[in-house]
């Protein structure tokens, strides 16, 4: 009995360490993994269990993402290659990976997102794009993922937010987008999807001008779904979006601008303010034609009759000023950059 109960265990050592720097156990779903971290590899290495569902590559030497090396095992459920050098996410030309749901490319050297990245793998639920230095994105990045759930593109180097990069995701509940260089959102961005339940909108330097109305919007419409991630804390935090420009919002919190703040309204008027003159009165010179002029040095109507003729000097109903103070009545709201 003894002598069965070693060869078991040694049986399961040798299963465990079949593949050099490499653990086979199983995740808390109890799916069959392989754990390699650290490993120095640059490839798939022979010998794994083809049943494996949870492929974990953290801090090895990938130096490129091939799709189909990873169809060999045909229940793959998770993808971990976390700080390696994969520059690049190349389209596929089908679903090469149909069963992939979590693909974890953290900490890699992308650079940019081209349309239909991710097309091997149409079921994906969560994708992390983290800690690279992506800078591009198209419209059509995240085409095909209707289930995604989770996509983290914070501590990237992301300037824009393409307008329709969300149409694709209409199952997303979680979005990292904090610590990049966003400064605008476009209007309507969340139009697809309204009401993301965890959104990361901190660290950024968004620019509160008129361009930032709908931003503004939308967070006092949806202001408990921010979140700020504080090391291992997370806690709803609105007021983590901060402006980062111009210089008298520099560090206020988006929500505290009323709309005139971040969009002021311009002086359409033209007239020129007399220093002299409180605010909203105008002084205006009314010059006299020279008719008036004569009117006014002009005495005192006379009227002359002779038998022939008869000359009338009318006098005027009322004799202008030379100089009036005009009060400049109150004018209509000026239209404002964006929907109140």
């Amino acid at each position: 009995m003894k002598l069965f109960i070693l060869l078991v265990f040694l049986h399961h050592v040798a299963m465990a360490t079949a593949v050099v720097g490499c653990l086979s156990d199983q995740d808390k779903d109890h799916r069959p993994r392989e754990n390699c971290t650290a490993a120095g590899y640059s490839d798939i290495p022979p010998g794994l269990d083809l049943a494996t569902k949870v492929l974990l590559f953290p801090s090895n030497q990938f130096s490129r993402l091939s799709w189909s090396s990873f169809q060999i095992f045909l229940e793959i459920y998770e993808v971990d290659l976390t700080s390696n050098q994969v520059p690049e996410v190349a389209p596929s030309g089908g679903p090469l990976l149909p069963s992939l749901s979590v693909l974890r490319l953290g900490s890699n050297l992308l650079t940019a997102l081209p349309d239909g990245s991710f097309s091997a793998c149409p079921a994906l639920t969560e994708l992390y794009l983290d800690r690279n230095a992506i800078h591009a994105l198209s419209d059509h990045a995240f085409s095909g993922l209707s289930r995604l759930e989770i996509l983290d593109l914070s501590s990237n180097h992301i300037k824009v937010l393409p307008q329709l990069m969300l149409h694709p995701l209409p199952a997303i509940a979680t979005l990292f987008l904090e610590n990049n260089m966003i400064q605008e959102m476009p209007d309507d961005w969340f139009s697809q999807k309204e009401e993301v339940p965890y959104l990361y909108l901190s660290a950024n330097p968004w620019s509160c001008s008129c361009s930032l109305l709908y931003l503004r919007r939308y967070l006092d419409d949806y202001e408990l779904n921010i979140y700020l991630r504080d090391g291992p804390i997370i806690r709803s935090d609105v007021e983590s979006v901060e402006c980062s420009s111009p210089p008298d919002h520099k560090g206020t919190p988006v929500i505290s601008l009323e709309n005139v703040d971040l969009c002021p309204p311009t002086d359409t008027t033209h007239q020129r303010r007399d220093s002299n003159q409180p605010t909203g009165t105008t002084t205006s010179t009314i010059r006299p034609s020279s008719q008036q002029s004569a009117i006014l040095t002009t005495p005192m109507p006379t009227i002359a009759t002779t038998t022939t003729t008869m000359t009338t000097t009318a006098m005027p109903k009322a004799l202008p000023a030379t100089t009036t103070m005009i009060t400049a009545m109150p004018t209509k709201p000026r239209p404002k950059c964006g929907n109140p």
